[in-house]
C-alpha cells in the first residue's frame, strides 16, 4: 500500500524523573517551571521518568481515520504505546535494557499529538524554553488514527519503496516507534542514521535498485533526506516482522532487522496492553 500521509520531525526539550504505574492525575506538586508551563498550556500531560507526552482535545479528522475518536483517546493510547515499548515483559516497570533509551527520551524529546496548528504551537513554545528538545508529533488532522489497528492481518510482496505503509495502519504506532528509535540514535553511536550499519544497509538496498526513496523525495520537493529515510526504513522493516511477514524482506532488510534485534529494539507490542508507566499530570 502506498501511504497517503507523510510526516516530519521537530524540535523541543525536557528534564526530570520518576517511574510509576499510577494512572490518576497528579497535580499537587509540579516538579519545575517547565512542567508548570506544560500543565497550564495543554489539555493532557503525562510524564514517564521526565519524558513528557502532551496532547490536544481535538478529535482526529484524517480521511483515513476509521471511527469517531477523541483527542483524549489518542493521548491515552500514546501513553500505552510508549509504556509497552519500554515494558516489554509487562511487569509494570521499565525494562532494564530500556533504561538508557528512556534517558534519551527524557533528555532530548517530547511527544505531542493534535492538529498541525496545535503541534506547531507546541514546537515553537517549547523551543523558547529549551532548544535541545526534539518534538516528535502525531498530526491527527492529516495522519490516520485507527484505534483498533493490531499490526497484523495483512501481507506484503516486497518492501521496495519508502512510500509503503501497512494496510489500514494507525500512524500513532509509527510515530511512537520513530520516537523510540530516535532515542536509540541519541544514546548509541552505532545506531546512527547518517553513517554506520543502518545507513549502509539502506544505501546498499537503494544502490541495487531493490528499494526506492526518489518518488517520496519528488513528492516532498527534494526535502526527503537519507537521514530521515533511514528511520522510515527501519520502521517499515519492524512493521513487516511484527506482522509475521519477515520472510519477504531482502538481504539488506534482513540484516537491518538483525541489527535492531541485536541492539535490543523492542520487537513486540500488545494491542491489549493496559499498563501506564509514569504519572498523569493533567
Amino acid at each position: 500500500m502506498i501511504a497517503k500521509w507523510y510526516k516530519g520531525l521537530f524540535f523541543l526539550i525536557v528534564i526530570f524523573s520518576q517511574v510509576s504505574c499510577k494512572t490518576k492525575v497528579h497535580n499537587k506538586e509540579l516538579s519545575n517551571d517547565f512542567e508548570k508551563f506544560l500543565t497550564s498550556s495543554y489539555p493532557y500531560v503525562h510524564k514517564i521518568n521526565g519524558f513528557y507526552i502532551v496532547a490536544s482535545d481535538e478529535k482526529p479528522q484524517s480521511e483515513d481515520s476509521k471511527r469517531d475518536n477523541t483527542g483524549k483517546e489518542v493521548f491515552e493510547h500514546s501513553v500505552r504505546l510508549f509504556s509497552n515499548f519500554l515494558d516489554q515483559d509487562e511487569d509494570g516497570k521499565v525494562d532494564d535494557g530500556m533504561l538508557p533509551v528512556l534517558d534519551g527520551l527524557k533528555s532530548r524529546f517530547l511527544f505531542a499529538s493534535g492538529y498541525q496548528e496545535f503541534v506547531y504551537d507546541v514546537i515553537k513554545a517549547v523551543k523558547k524554553r529549551n532548544k535541545k528538545l526534539y518534538v516528535m508529533t502525531m498530526n491527527t488532522d492529516s495522519w490516520p488514527y485507527v484505534a483498533d489497528y493490531n499490526g497484523k492481518g495483512w501481507e506484503v510482496d516486497t518492501l521496495d519503496t519508502s512510500l509503503w505503509r501497512p494496510e489500514d495502519c494507525n500512524a500513532l504506532w509509527e510515530e511512537v516507534f520513530h520516537t523510540i528509535t530516535e532515542a536509540y540514535n541519541r544514546v548509541d553511536p552505532d545506531f546512527s542514521f547518517s553513517d554506520g550499519p543502518l545507513r549502509t544497509y539502506m544505501d546498499d538496498d537503494i544502490r541495487e535498485g531493490s528499494y526506492d526513496i526518489s518518488e517520496q523525495n519528488r513528492y516532498e520537493k527534494g526535502q526527503y533526506d537519507r537521514v530521515t529515510a533511514v528511520n522510515e526504513y527501519i520502521h517499515q522493516i519492524w512493521a513487516i516482522q511484527f506482522a509475521g511477514e519477515e520472510a519477504k524482506l531482502n538481504e539488506h532488510q534482513q540484516s537491518t532487522l538483525q541489527f535492531m534485534r541485536d541492539k535490543g529494539v523492542p520487537m513486540q507490542l500488545n494491542p491489549g496492553y493496559s499498563g501506564n508507566l509514569g504519572v498523569r499530570l493533567k
